[in-house]
């Protein structure tokens, strides 16, 4: 079995053949054909009233393209193409004309530069056409970027507001960004402001450069005064978001001494508050939830709030209660987690009516919609056989649930609770539709448990040996596809360095400790579940097509695994979709290559990245570009790494004694900018400071050195103090 990165040994630049290609396309084909065609959408269907998205970039005054018939009846048009199409003299050109009524001889005539009488100064003509154009892009970004809030508010899709902000494609306006975040925060409520401080976090360095955040910020502070007719607390928000971002390593904290106002104005009172914010004890810890929890943002938090309200409405019975919190956690768009609760609740109580009675209040209010409710219903209904395992009383109880949301119409016409998507295999001959009566091992879930401590203690060790060895010691073959499931939905709700290390680990346990029929039927599973991933991971599907292809590239699967999972897929499935996406990017040149630096490398070595650290000081020393080091350390895309490098440069100050000012001062930019987070930073130091000692029988100068150094960044603001 080939190895992951040993692309040089393939020999086609398409991976899949022209048979395997096809035996797919009959496949999808054969899987569409099951479902009826939606009628087509008329064209009169489309309303007048929709907005279409800005477009920048383009001059929004600009007529649209003729068509050949328009052009063919222009008679202003040359019929050889020649000319613009415009009337000779603006319509005054024509035989017997006295020409233009009241027109300026001069009118219209282009100057000339090399006439004696051109005077630069008057001729403004480019120069308010550039400023025209450029006023004319601002507008259209910052509604651009108003209706990007607005929808980032309402999904809470982080990865969408990410992507869309991109797609704009004016990095040089990010501030405007930034400053109408806030400006939008300060009139929301604490749930959208929690959202704006993760999103400034989220697109820092990302999608907005550092330099134009803290223009953005800078921005709203000299806005203060406008901000305060409005909102009379701006200060206090204000400076939240300011000490809030500084915990989140987005501002530096020389960012607040720079915060400059007479005394008695509101930039003033604004540092003040910032510095009492900062200064504090377990300001970091006050700071991080200084706009309460992440309930109605953060997928976990959001569950434990929704659990907590149905156990307090369980003591209480209090249905106004529950009513108040759900409409204060503002997620109509994950009520189905709610309904999915209060049926797992109601299932273990000695009585479902109570919660019963709640979901029907909701629905005759229609504070839970039909089509939640129904989602939260079919969630239940999808993992009952699990459920069942510990409640053999579920299926009668979630059957009388279901009777009592069709009677009273809370869900939606024709909805009949049956499974969408394949149940857990029991033994090693489940079928992989659900069919199978073969009843569940008792040691399935004890098998589940121990999967997910093997792959989160992987990837904090990276150790692909101890992961075979501990499923070895298992001695459960017929379960091996629920760790594929596992450990492939695990990486996906983590970066780079875990979905690398779950591609790479697989070519090694495939097929010495698992078997291919395993891993196929692990990965069916999950495009058959992919749905219901979408609904905790937003990027499932993008993520499913980079594992299922990398899988194939690796030999893990075979090509013709595509057009085997078809069958058990539905028509109109997420699963089926990344399938056919997979398929061609599979069937493009380089695919095997592509595949293979899908994670971006997301793993390297301890040593090889000090190695990297090392040769990017050298340069750096040898050349002085400031700005040359910070792109190649930002390339590199290890913040989690960076105290090694601060660690290093200051040893390599203490033998190049005559470059510690460089040294210095590349550290200094670093942290102005963002780069090196304060974290970091202080750890680097940290680390140094340890081996002082150690180091001084080397470097007699080394403890003085660093006491002095130490204490020049702490008063210029790029090490806390």
């Amino acid at each position: 079995m080939r190895k992951p990165g040993n692309a040089a040994d393939r020999p086609a630049p398409s991976f899949l053949t022209q048979e395997q290609r096809e035996a797919l396309d009959a496949a999808l084909s054969k899987k569409r054909a099951e479902q009826p065609a939606a009628p087509p959408v008329p064209a009169a269907a489309v309303g007048d009233d929709e907005v279409a998205k800005p477009q920048l970039g383009k001059n929004p005054h600009s007529e649209g393209v003729k068509t050949k018939r328009e052009l063919a009846h222009d008679h202003h048009l040359n019929r050889k193409g020649k000319g613009t199409g415009r009337t000779k003299k603006a319509g005054a050109g024509g035989k017997y004309t006295w020409g233009a009524m009241l027109a300026d001889g001069d009118e219209g005539a282009t100057v000339d530069p090399n006439d004696p009488n051109y005077d630069s100064g008057d001729d403004t003509t480019r120069a308010v056409s550039f400023h025209e154009e450029r006023s004319t892009q601002i507008a259209m970004f910052k509604k651009a970027v108003a209706m990007l809030l607005e929808e980032y508010y309402n999904s809470g899709d982080l990865n969408e507001a990410a992507v869309s902000l991109q797609e704009l494609d004016h990095p040089e306006f990010g501030h405007y960004a930034v400053k109408r975040a806030l400006a939008t925060a300060f009139d929301k409520h604490a749930r959208e402001r929690e959202m704006t401080s993760v999103l400034l976090s989220t697109l820092y360095n990302e999608v907005i450069a550092p330099e134009q955040v803290r223009k953005g910020f800078t921005a709203a502070i000299e806005g203060l005064d406008d901000f305060k007719l409005d909102v009379p607390d701006v200060v206090d928000q204000l400076a939240t978001f300011i000490c809030r971002a500084v915990v989140d390593d987005v501002l530096p904290p020389s960012f607040v001494k720079r915060i400059d106002g007479p005394a008695g104005s509101l930039a003033a009172e604004l540092r003040h508050k910032c510095e009492l914010h900062l200064g504090a004890k377990h300001s970091a810890e006050r700071l991080a939830r200084c706009w309460g929890s992440g309930a109605g943002f953060k997928f976990d938090e959001t569950k434990d709030s929704i659990r907590s309200m149905l156990q307090e409405y369980a003591a209480s019975g209090d249905k106004e209660e529950v009513r108040r919190i759900l409409r204060d956690l503002a997620v109509p768009f994950f009520h189905h987690e709610f309904v999915k609760q209060a049926l797992l609740l109601g299932m273990d109580a000695p009585s479902q009516e109570p919660f019963l009675g709640l979901l029907g209040l909701l629905s005759d209010t229609a504070e839970v919609s039909t089509s939640q409710m129904s989602k939260g219903f079919q969630r239940v209904a999808d993992n009952l056989p699990d459920i069942s395992l510990d409640n053999p009383a579920a299926r009668e109880r979630f059957d009388a649930a279901l009777k009592a949301a069709r009677a009273g119409a809370w869900v939606e016409e024709g909805f009949t609770g049956a499974p969408t998507t394949p149940s857990t295999p029991g033994t090693p001959g489940a079928e992989l539709n659900g069919t199978a009566s073969t009843p569940f091992h008792p040691n399935v879930q004890a098998f589940k448990a121990s999967a997910l401590d093997i792959v989160r203690e992987y990837f904090d060790s990276g150790d692909a040996s101890e992961v075979a060895e501990r499923l070895a010691e298992l001695d459960e073959p017929g379960f091996h596809n629920i760790f594929v499931k596992h450990a492939v939905q695990l990486a996906m709700d983590r970066k780079d360095r875990e979905r690398e290390l779950v591609s790479a680990a697989l070519p090694d346990l495939v097929p010495r400790i698992i078997s291919g029929d395993q891993v196929a039927l692990g990965f069916t599973r999950l495009l058959a579940g992919l749905d219901d991933l979408a609904l905790d991971i937003p990027d499932a599907a993008r993520l499913m097509e980079l594992f299922l292809g990398r899988a194939i590239v690796d030999e893990v699967l075979p090509p013709r695994f595509l057009a085997e999972a078809v069958p058990h897929l539905e028509p109109d499935s997420l699963g089926l979709a990344v399938v056919q996406q997979t398929g061609t990017l599979l069937s493009a040149k380089h695919a095997a290559e592509r595949f293979d630096a899908c994670w971006h490398g997301g793993v390297a070595t301890i040593e090889a990245l000090r190695e990297q650290m090392a040769a990017l000081l050298v340069e750096y020393l040898a050349s002085g570009d400031l700005k040359e080091a910070e792109r190649c350390l930002q390339n590199l895309n290890v913040p989690h790494f960076h105290h090694d490098f601060v660690t290093r440069s200051l040893l390599t100050a203490f033998e190049r004694e005559g470059e510690a000012g460089k040294v210095l001062g590349l550290l200094k930019q670093l942290a102005d900018s963002g780069e090196v987070n304060q974290t970091q930073m202080a750890k680097g130091f940290a680390r140094v400071e340890a081996r002082l000692d150690d180091t001084a029988l080397d470097q007699p100068r080394a403890p003085e050195l660093f006491k002095q150094w130490k204490a020049q960044a702490q008063e210029q603001g790029w090490l806390a103090p």
